[in-house]
């Protein structure tokens, strides 16, 4: 339990560390000079008809002293400089600080000036009201380059006299308009912001199978792998029949016993030359087909029939047939 002597002596810690605090916060002697000659320098400019200089000048002149006086003074600028919004907010700040013991009477005469100038300016502050419509979700609103909180947007805005530019911005996007307003105007901004909504993703077309240059690219190279293999049996079946023939044969001197395998050897060497020339033919005719024609082969299930090419050998004889 703390004792009463205890009690006393933090309670006097914090009242020093307060007075402490509040001189330390006391401008100097310089600063206050440099205040006062910043004050009447506003006033001179103020009467010369340069509110924008005597708003600056105010406005560091308060930022120094921070006392309802320089307060007064700096809300009296903005409202003739037009930012009656910031008038109202300096005023008001003005009305509501608190009185310090022994702090001059101009102070709280400085509160009451504020209180009522804030209260007459407040219906002379235009309000403009957004209507949007179809806004994309994620859209930002800026007035005069300053962002509209999204809890706001639905509300009627303060905004000063005069024009003013209202961006609606989705990414890269944006639409701009421009409104002006007179003193104590109420306006409603319709903006129509369906250009913004994001593009509908465009659907690819389905990727058409390459071409395969229609039926003449299977007969080509069907009668191209007929041929060859045509020529290759009888081929091999014409060197069959000679070796077998010279066997009999003696210094190019062959019996009767060996003719027919003579004829026969030459007959399907023959055969094997044609053979081999179709197939070339055939592999011509496919490779023109496939790089000339973009016809899709015929669907079997449509009752059309597919091209076919088949090779037959036969005893001394072989040949291509097939169905088109």
């Amino acid at each position: 339990m703390i004792s009463a002597s205890r009690r006393f002596g933090l309670a006097l810690g914090a009242c020093l560390l307060l007075t402490l605090g509040v001189a330390a916060a006391e401008p100097s002697a310089a600063e206050k000079e440099t205040a006062r000659k910043l004050v009447k320098s506003g006033r001179a400019k103020k009467q010369a008809g340069d509110a924008k200089a005597a708003l600056e000048d105010f406005k560091a002149a308060h930022a120094i002293m921070g006392v309802p006086t320089t307060g007064l003074e700096l809300g009296k600028a903005q409202l003739e400089g037009g930012l009656l919004v910031e008038a109202r907010d300096t005023l008001l700040a003005v009305s509501r600080s608190t009185p310090a013991p022994g702090e001059s009477p101009l102070f709280a005469k400085a509160r009451a000036e504020a209180k009522a100038l804030a209260k007459d300016v407040e219906p002379k502050i235009p309000q403009l009201k957004l209507a949007l419509e179809k806004a994309p979700k994620g859209v930002r609103l800026l007035i005069d380059d300053h962002e509209v909180p999204e809890a706001a947007i639905a509300a009627p805005l303060s905004v000063n006299p005069g024009k003013h530019v209202v961006v609606a911005r989705l990414g890269e996007s944006e639409k701009r308009a421009e409104v002006s307003l007179e003193m104590g105007q109420s306006h409603e901004l319709a903006l129509d912001l369906s250009a913004l909504a994001p593009a509908p993703e465009k659907k690819r077309p389905p990727k058409q199978p390459a071409s395969t240059g229609g039926p003449w690219v299977y007969v080509g190279f069907g009668v191209a792998g007929a041929g060859v293999l045509v020529g290759s049996v009888t081929g091999i079946m014409a060197l069959s029949k000679t070796a077998s023939a010279e066997e009999g044969c003696v210094d190019d001197r062959c019996p009767p016993s060996t003719h027919d395998d003579i004829d026969a050897g030459r007959t399907l060497g023959t055969v094997s030359t044609v053979a081999f020339a179709v197939a070339v033919l055939g592999a011509g005719v496919g490779v023109y087909a496939l790089l000339s024609s973009d016809e899709k082969p015929p669907a079997d299930d449509r009752g059309s029939r597919s091209p076919r090419v088949e090779a037959w050998v036969g005893v001394g004889s072989a040949g291509v047939r097939g169905a088109f």
